[in-house]
C-alpha cells in the first residue's frame, strides 16, 4: 500500500480510538439521554423509551383500587446528521513522522466532530419548555449580578418542577469570569475549581460547565442551557455511530494513504419541561 508502513494498521483499532476520543471530549452529548434502542444508522432511527405520567388516585379503605395500564411514552429520533473527516498521508512524509501520526490525525478528526455535535445539541435550546429572558430581552449579567441572575434562574427551574437533584447548567467562557470576579472560586466548596472543566455546587447547580459552543442567537444574546440528572434522565436525546470502518486505503496515482471516517448522528428534545434555557448577555463588570 505505498510502501506506508501506517496502511498496514487495522481500521477496527482506529474506530475504537475516535469512539473513546468522542466520549472524553463531549460536553454537551455526555449530558443527554442516550439509552435509544436500535442502531444508529444513517437515515435510520432510534426509539428512546420511557412511560407516560402515572396517576395518583385517593385510596379507600376495603375497596377496590384501579390499577392502569403504562402508557409507553418514547419517542423516535432520525439519524440525519453526516459529518467526515479525511487526510492523506504522502510516504515521504511518513518516513520521516513517528508512527503516531495517524493517531494524531484520528484524535483532530474527533475533536472537529465533537464540536460539531455540541453545537448541534446547544442548538436545540429553542425547544426548551422553560426560559428565562428572551432572545429580544436577555438577562444583563456583570460581576455585581451573576450570582443573582444564576440563582434566579436556578428558581424558575423549581417553580417549573425541574428536579433538583444534579442540576447542570453550560455557561460561555466569560460567564466563567464573571463567577470567577464574583469571589466563587474562594467559597469552601469550590477549592477546586474549575476542575474538570466545571465549577461545583453553584447557587445550587450540582455542576456548572464551560462551553465555546453555548449558543448565540445574536452576537451580543447567549442561549444557555440547563437541567437535572444526565444518562437515562437526560431531557436531550442523542445517538451517534461511526458508519462503517475508518477507511485507510492507498491513494489512487499517488505513493500515498487516505484516511477518513464518517460519523452519522441525531439529537432529540424529549423532555422539554425538563430543559431550561436562560438568555443572557454579557455587561462590563
Amino acid at each position: 500500500m505505498a510502501g506506508n508502513e501506517l496502511a498496514n494498521l487495522k481500521p477496527t483499532i482506529w474506530v475504537n480510538r475516535l469512539m473513546r476520543a468522542l466520549k472524553k471530549t463531549l460536553i454537551f452529548a455526555n449530558l443527554t439521554n442516550q439509552s435509544f434502542t436500535g442502531q444508529a444508522t444513517v437515515g435510520g432511527s432510534v426509539k428512546f423509551n420511557q412511560i407516560g405520567e402515572v396517576a395518583v388516585n385517593d385510596y379507600v379503605a376495603y375497596s377496590d383500587m384501579t390499577f392502569e395500564k403504562l402508557d409507553d411514552a418514547g419517542l423516535s429520533m432520525i439519524i440525519d446528521q453526516q459529518k467526515v473527516f479525511s487526510f492523506q498521508l504522502d510516504v515521504t512524509d511518513t518516513r520521516f513522522i513517528p508512527p503516531d501520526v495517524l493517531a494524531e490525525g484520528i484524535d483532530r478528526g474527533a475533536y472537529k466532530i465533537r464540536d460539531t455535535i455540541d453545537q448541534f445539541i446547544a442548538g436545540k435550546h429553542t425547544e426548551a419548555g422553560v426560559s428565562s429572558g428572551s432572545t429580544t430581552a436577555p438577562q444583563q449579567i456583570s460581576s455585581g449580578t451573576v450570582i443573582q441572575k444564576l440563582a434566579e434562574f436556578f428558581e424558575t427551574m423549581t417553580e417549573n418542577n425541574i428536579p433538583l437533584a444534579d442540576r447542570w447548567i453550560t455557561l460561555p467562557p466569560w460567564m466563567f469570569t464573571k463567577l470567577t470576579l464574583a469571589g466563587v472560586d474562594k467559597e469552601s466548596p469550590n477549592v477546586d475549581v474549575f476542575e474538570n472543566g466545571y465549577i461545583r455546587n453553584v447557587v445550587g447547580f450540582s455542576r456548572v460547565f464551560q462551553s465555546n459552543n453555548v449558543a448565540t442567537v445574536n452576537t451580543t444574546t447567549y442561549s444557555i442551557l440547563s437541567s437535572s440528572g444526565a444518562g437515562a434522565s437526560g431531557a436531550i436525546g442523542y445517538a451517534g455511530a461511526i458508519n462503517g470502518s475508518i477507511r485507510i486505503l492507498p491513494a489512487e496515482n499517488r505513493r500515498a494513504t487516505n484516511v477518513d471516517g464518517l460519523w452519522v448522528y441525531g439529537a432529540k428534545v424529549i423532555r422539554p419541561d425538563r430543559l431550561a434555557v436562560l438568555y443572557a448577555s454579557e455587561v462590563a463588570n
